[in-house]
């Protein structure tokens, strides 16, 4: 039986006491960079077994704490291959955080792209406002006790930073009109005052459901046999393994 995303990101391995969805992984996979040197192979699984990826050399400049930067313009066709264009949100809540996604496949797989960088540990009051915007408000009830207690049993150093910049994505499944799961495979990076102190690949597939006349958050699993982790992050390395390029509109 595959690990759950939680139980390899946990510092101490093993089962989770309880279910253990999206806030307390994020936590775990900041932690656990943090607190080695280099990257291991528990930042970098999904449950299929893929083996770390070097640290990228040259990943785009994310933006700290925010809505990651646009990729490159290109023409989006009717060509498979040919990077997703997924469609600007039409508001921002008031702290920041895109909202106001298109009823659309595209427009979840858009949610999931420009939430991804986050979701990420910035401070404990920060990353709660961050889910309560987000999420569906069952999902933030049974969450949000999980991530105080992750602060509580790993505080994070005062000068601790950790950031996500998308390279791929992928619509994994299209369940009904109101249910999207999305993969996002991004660049994790964390670090201190003194810069980057660690960064690998990160992949997770996003399960949005359609409330309240938006996408929500509903939870964070592993990414599926049809977007696994790939062996590096060049174009080539991801385009091979399922991943597709997106332009943010």
């Amino acid at each position: 039986m595959d690990m759950s995303l939680t139980q390899q990101m946990s510092p101490h391995g093993g089962p989770p006491r309880r279910r253990r969805s999206l806030l307390l992984a994020a936590v775990a996979v900041v932690v656990l960079i943090a607190a080695t040197v280099g990257v291991t192979v528990a930042l970098t699984g999904g449950g299929d077994g893929s083996h770390p990826a070097a640290a990228p050399p040259s990943a785009p400049a994310p933006t700290r704490f925010g809505i990651p930067s646009p990729q490159p313009g290109r023409s989006a066709t009717a060509d498979p291959t040919a990077p997703l264009l997924l469609p600007h949100p039409a508001r921002a809540a008031s702290n920041g955080v895109p909202l106001g996604f298109p009823h659309t496949p595209d427009g979840a797989a858009s949610a999931a792209v420009r939430w991804t960088s986050l979701i990420l540990p910035t401070g404990e009051d920060r990353q709660l406002d961050v889910f309560r915007t987000i999420e569906t408000a069952a999902a933030y009830t049974r969450d949000a006790p999980t991530l105080r207690e992750g602060y509580r049993e790993h505080p994070l150093a005062a000068d601790f930073w950790s950031t996500a910049t998308p390279l791929a994505c992928g619509v994994t499944s299209t369940e009904d009109a109101d249910g999207v799961s999305v993969s996002v495979l991004a660049t994790l990076q964390v670090g201190d005052a003194t810069g980057v102190t660690g960064s690998s690949l990160w992949a997770n597939e996003f399960h949005l459901v359609w409330q309240g006349d938006d996408w929500r958050l509903d939870d964070i699993k592993d990414v599926s046999k049809t977007h696994p982790l790939p062996s590096g992050n060049s174009r080539d390395e991801y385009q091979a393994s399922g991943w597709r390029e997106f332009q943010l509109a």
